[in-house]
């Protein structure tokens, strides 16, 4: 038979390498994202709620917590072996909070716009868990969910620090700061809203740093 009609076989191979540089790449988005909307997210406030950026926002802080979700997987299996379970409740933990983050921005960015004028109470309310304002009506499992998220992303970035400080795959500086990001977050009780935000960006940088390591370093670990 001809050759020029022979069918050539292209086999596409993932390596470890390629998913460690993948995950990086979402984790410093992550990180970046965090930081930037500290500084652009409209007042919480009724009239933000019905501004276009409101719905902007929300948006990109879905995205954020999924590129957090993907970038924070990569960061734990690079070490799991060395972090033990210690670093599987931290990863665990951390990642269930930006779940329900996920499902807050949702919430914010296709729920609340329509529940202005017919429950506009409820639209306070959601938008005090964030604030110093209590909500006048029944907020159902929000009112618990919001607590429970805070509890999460300590504990998650505590432990997920402790981890990456213990297992040494990662420089150990990188850990501590992530565990610190998680910690000062306790400082809210007495930053006032929304200058607590500033709280935010060790986090980011901890994400960004962790994320670079792994989009820099081409090492196949899947071999090791």
């Amino acid at each position: 038979m001809n050759k020029a009609h022979e069918i050539k076989e292209y086999k596409i191979k993932i390596t470890g390498a390629d998913l460690k540089r993948f995950t990086g790449f979402f984790a410093i988005l992550a990180g970046i994202l965090y930081i930037a909307i500290q500084f652009i997210h409209p007042s919480e406030n009724i009239a933000s709620v019905a501004a276009s950026s409101w719905v902007v926002v929300s948006c990109l802080s879905i995205a954020m917590s999924l590129f957090f979700l993907v970038g924070t997987l990569g960061i734990y299996t690079v070490q799991v072996e060395q972090a033990g379970w210690i670093g599987l409740i931290g990863y665990l933990s951390f990642s269930l909070f930006w779940l329900i983050s996920m499902i807050f921005s949702f919430v914010e960015a296709f729920v609340l716009p329509l529940l202005i004028n017919d429950a506009p109470k409820f639209v306070v309310g959601i938008l005090g868990l964030f604030g110093e304002n209590k909500s006048e009506v029944n907020l159902g499992i929000f009112t618990q969910l919001a607590p429970i998220a805070g509890v999460l992303y300590m504990l998650g970035g505590l432990l997920l620090g402790i981890a990456i400080f213990r297992a040494k795959v990662f420089p150990r500086f990188a850990g501590l700061l992530l565990s610190f990001a998680a910690v000062v977050t306790l400082a809210t009780a007495i930053i006032p809203h929304p200058f607590d935000r500033l709280l935010a960006l060790p986090m980011g940088v901890a994400l960004i740093w962790l994320g670079c390591i792994c989009w820099l370093d081409t090492k196949d670990t899947s071999k090791q």
